[in-house]
């Protein structure tokens, strides 16, 4: 008999090793989340006749009457999260039993809006999902193999990716790595407002979610924060998360000075090689949408994946979220 039970995230923590953990599986992120963005994060243990099988961690989020439940919720830097595995030989074909089960307590629960997101591999759709009319979308994002020498990483490169890091190096832009020093995170976030105001807009999460975020990553050794100059000049800073197994771009600027010199390059092929220098196996690059920063990420070598993402809601409430995104989709309006 399958069991669904709530857990917190310091219980959870006891249950597996976390060498086997997928980079938005590690208890790091999801204190990042909880604190960053005010989501109580639950974990779903599923046990099978008596043994604990999975975990699957949730997070709540209240709007009004309308409970929000997400693994992750959108809006949070998080493309994905899955099960994490208690035991071996757990295939996707009991997984999906395990997801069904996830679902049918969330909605004895008295949820109004269910997300999930898993990566391409693991494909959910199924008869219980189709009945309760799921909808599923397939956001995209660019991923680059690292887990190769860097002459290869290098020779995969469109030319005028190469050519534009030589020129950054031509010109002498140096490249640091940063530490947790609040000057640091204010000049990031001084900059990156910049870049928003150029097209009207404001970043959508506060200073106050980048220093929890930078303080907390680079402590557990989870964050590559980067900044390149040109001479005494900051060009461009960018923010990386990264475990073993996977590198993840999260946010990123530049200014005028560091378009004209390639600076952008430069940060980005040095991400490159510190993953490939630490055997970590894959960057992404953290989604598309944009589409001369698609051709730009794919400049790099990179190919297109996607995610798979699973989303519910009760009728009145995907009413509400359609005239919502009608609204943002008009005015500009960010989550």
């Amino acid at each position: 008999m399958i069991e669904v039970s709530l857990i917190s995230v310091g219980v959870a923590k006891s249950l597996f090793k976390k060498s086997a953990l997928g980079l938005f599986q590690e208890p790091f992120w999801w204190e990042i989340v909880e604190q960053g963005f005010s989501k109580n994060c639950k974990v779903a243990l599923v046990s099978d006749r008596g043994q604990n099988k999975v975990l699957l961690p949730l997070f709540f989020h209240r709007i009004g009457p309308v409970l929000r439940v997400g693994s992750p919720l959108r809006g949070t830097f998080t493309p994905y999260v899955g099960f994490i595995h208690l035991m071996d030989k757990i295939d996707i074909t009991i997984e999906k039993d395990y997801l069904n089960c996830v679902i049918g307590f969330l909605l004895k629960k008295g949820v109004h809006w269910i997300e999930i997101t898993f990566t391409s591999e693991r494909d959910f759709s199924n008869h219980y999902m189709d009945t309760l009319a799921f909808k599923k979308e397939k956001p995209k994002t660019i991923v680059l193999n690292t887990n190769q020498g860097k002459e290869d990483l290098w020779l995969n490169m469109q030319g005028r990716a190469r050519n534009l890091v030589r020129k950054a190096e031509k010109f002498g832009l140096t490249v640091n790595i940063l530490d947790s020093n609040v000057q640091h995170i204010k000049s990031f976030y001084s900059m990156l407002e910049k870049t928003y105001k150029k097209s009207g807009q404001r970043p959508p999460h506060s200073i106050g979610f980048y220093t929890l975020m930078v303080n907390n990553a680079i402590s557990s050794n989870n964050l590559l924060f980067l900044s390149i100059h040109k001479d005494l000049e900051t060009v461009s800073m960018g923010m990386f998360l990264y475990n073993s197994f996977e590198m993840h771009f999260i946010s990123g600027t530049s200014s005028q000075n560091g378009n004209k010199y390639g600076a952008n390059n430069l940060m980005h092929w040095e991400v490159i090689k510190f993953a490939c220098n630490h055997g970590i196996k894959r960057y992404d690059f953290g989604g598309m949408g944009i589409p001369a920063i698609d051709k730009f990420k794919k400049s790099f070598g990179g190919v297109e994946d996607c995610y798979n993402r699973y989303t519910w809601m009760t009728p009145s409430v995907r009413f509400l979220f359609k005239i919502y995104m009608r609204i943002r989709s008009k005015f500009g309006y960010i989550v």
